[in-house]
């Protein structure tokens, strides 16, 4: 995926992907961040305007009502949030999400298929995957220029080829190349790992804006994924980095489907939180877990003990993933965030205890605050391009 902070590509992508990063700046604004003659700022926004990506405001005013500073007022711009969507799709063990996300960030038209067993094999779930990018294009009279599917397990992204996704059932499986001649022509596919644009989403967005470095530990229901940032670099080892489910906490335990014992996932997703509370696991409606988070709270004994004894699990993972990365910030996300504010001094307290990394360096321990996370993530692969090259993705007379 490149570095998180790469600003590579023409004056007009480098202005164009500031402003979709930090929202609306004057133009002086984005004249200082980015080192550029204020002509070359001038004639790369006259580009963007022509493209209809960005649009140009009045000068900012003071309470008086007057242009605020000295000098000559600089207008504000922005990216035009009438602009083009990307088609995101989060596909998990147990549903397929699909919202249009733009490139102020709104996440919008979003629809939600739960799955069964069944419908989880390639041969069956690829044309939902199609049929539900199709829809959503249609739900939009703006221009698509792209869509990316966030999901779990081993991707090559160059190409987007699955080598592998446990949950799924998935084996080398050409997702890209395979979707590609079933939806809209001439939208380019992409594909990546779910952990890893989520945790990219939430550094640049959220409760990473301002962190140097950042492990983050993310749920979906079923298994669990994780990223680390660190100054401004994304951890990404081909594609198979940092998967942070496959930690062994309990040797000699639960056999994973990656076929090894004890692992993580297996301990401290809701698969676990639901078998420790004596419950069966509701198959993705999430009732069975809200019931045991909300009795814990209430002061239930056995869901007060299935919330300890899958948070200590969580924590020897993190113990060790702390101890080796050293990260600023630990962020834990979907259902990791609401065990850590079921258990969060037990959480907190046993990593200190347990971690001298953690002890030592005042590592802080906070939950994601963006709720659309791998979407968002999504839609920054797909945009990628049009960041890039806006006039070669949105030629002039496409408009």
């Amino acid at each position: 995926m490149g570095g998180v902070g790469d600003d590579g590509g023409t004056a007009a992508g480098r202005v164009l992907t500031l402003l979709h990063r930090s929202g609306p700046l004057t133009r002086a604004a984005v004249t200082a961040e980015l080192g550029l003659a204020a002509s070359a700022v001038g004639a790369a926004l006259g580009d963007l305007t022509a493209l209809e990506l960005v649009r140009v405001g009045e000068p900012l005013r003071g309470s008086s009502g007057v242009p605020a500073g000295r000098g000559r007022p600089s207008p504000v711009v922005e990216v035009n949030p009438d602009g083009p969507v990307a088609v995101a799709v989060q596909l998990s063990a147990d549903r397929v999400t699909v919202g249009l996300v733009g490139l102020d960030r709104g996440v919008g038209h979003v629809r939600e298929r739960i799955l069964r067993g069944a419908e989880t094999g390639p041969g069956v779930l690829m044309p939902v995957l199609a049929e539900a990018v199709s829809d959503a294009v249609l739900q939009t009279d703006r221009r698509c220029v792209g869509v990316c599917i966030a999901m779990p397990g081993f991707i090559r992204e160059s190409d987007g080829f699955v080598r592998s996704s446990l949950h799924l059932g998935w084996d080398e499986v050409p997702l890209a190349r395979r979707l590609a001649g079933m939806v809209p022509s001439g939208l380019p596919i992409a594909v990546g790992r779910a952990s890893t644009l989520a945790v990219l989403a939430e550094f640049r967005y959220g409760v990473g804006r301002d962190a140097t470095s950042m492990l983050a530990l993310n749920c979906e229901r079923v298994g669990v994924g994780g990223g680390f940032i660190d100054a401004g670099v994304q951890l990404t080892g081909a594609g198979y980095a940092l998967e942070a489910g496959h930690i062994i906490v309990e040797p000699g335990g639960l056999r994973c489907p990656c076929g090894a014992r004890g692992c993580l996932e297996m301990y401290a997703d809701a698969r676990a939180l639901a078998r420790a509370a004596g419950r069966r696991h509701d198959g993705g409606r999430g009732d069975t877990v809200a019931e045991i988070f909300d009795g814990a709270a209430a002061g239930d004994r056995a869901a007060r003990e299935a919330v300890r004894v899958t948070a200590g699990h969580l924590v020897t993972g993190l113990t060790s993933l702390v101890n080796t990365l050293a990260p600023e910030r630990v962020v834990l996300m979907g259902f990791l965030a609401d065990l850590y504010r079921a258990a969060e001094d037990f959480v907190r307290d046993g990593l200190m205890a347990s971690s001298v990394v953690a002890r030592t360096g005042h590592i802080e321990i906070v939950t994601g605050e963006l709720r659309d996370a791998a979407l968002v993530g999504a839609a920054e692969r797909a945009f990628a391009s049009l960041l890039r090259e806006p006039r070669t993705v949105m030629p002039a007379d496409s408009s």
